[in-house]
């Protein structure tokens, strides 16, 4: 059965935390890269660096017309973070929630949450520019990343965050206050399943106990196919 997100958050204390992008660029922006952790999107980079963690936001590998689980596993064997069913690590809430932000910058938010000294993105260049969507997007989920970001390899990233230099110091860690709030945001508590019912995109059956938030099963809660305990 998969695990809360909230598990990991502060697991990396101090770590220099990289995510890896789609981007044509990827592999000479890992070049430059000095990092202790990294977090590969929809399985970008895996041939490249072996990655820690693998997070995709979407339940369908468009490109690949598979099942996003299904795809991940066969690209690595590293744990999975998502919102859906097949992650070992389950998103349940993120920055926006509950529109699905793009994977890349859920991913650089799930990296300072894990207590990133700074978020390093490799193989980022915003669709190559193209898109000026794309930086409203990046600037949306900056208000919500309360350590330093970097980009690796420039681009039109840096209207956002500055360009990684690998010499950069960042000082001593300390944990942003605001994770704090995440933490005790909406109330976990522990149910256990009544009736057989979806939560979290899986199928529940009577007897099985998990944690989650309780705006996740108010209606479940209502109609009492969960109870909690």
């Amino acid at each position: 059965m998969n695990t809360d997100f909230n598990s990991l958050i502060l697991k990396h204390k101090g770590k220099r935390i990289c995510v890896m992008g789609g981007a044509k660029r990827l592999a000479k922006d890992l070049e430059g890269v000095e990092a202790d952790i990294y977090i590969s999107t929809n399985a970008h980079g895996v041939e490249l660096v072996k990655p820690d963690y693998l997070l995709a936001m979407d339940d369908k590998h468009s490109r690949a017309q598979r099942r996003m689980g299904e795809y991940l596993r066969g690209k690595s064997d590293a744990p999975i973070i998502s919102p859906h069913a097949f992650a070992d690590y389950q998103l349940i809430n993120w920055p926006q929630y509950p529109r699905f932000v793009l994977s890349g910058l859920i991913a650089a938010w799930c990296a300072y949450m894990m207590g990133a000294k700074v978020v390093i993105l490799a193989g980022f260049d915003g669709y190559g520019g193209a898109d000026p969507g794309w930086l409203d997007e990046c600037r949306k989920i900056d208000r919500d990343i309360h350590c330093p970001v970097r980009v690796a390899g420039g681009g039109p990233l840096t209207k956002v965050w500055p360009e990684y230099a690998p010499g950069e110091s960042f000082g001593r860690y300390k944990p942003s206050t605001a994770i704090d709030g995440w933490l005790g945001k909406d109330g976990a508590i522990t149910i256990r399943v009544v009736k057989r019912c979806f939560i979290r995109g899986a199928e529940r059956f009577p007897g099985d106990e998990l944690k989650c938030y309780r705006h996740e099963v108010k209606r479940e809660l209502k109609h009492k196919t969960v109870r909690e305990v």
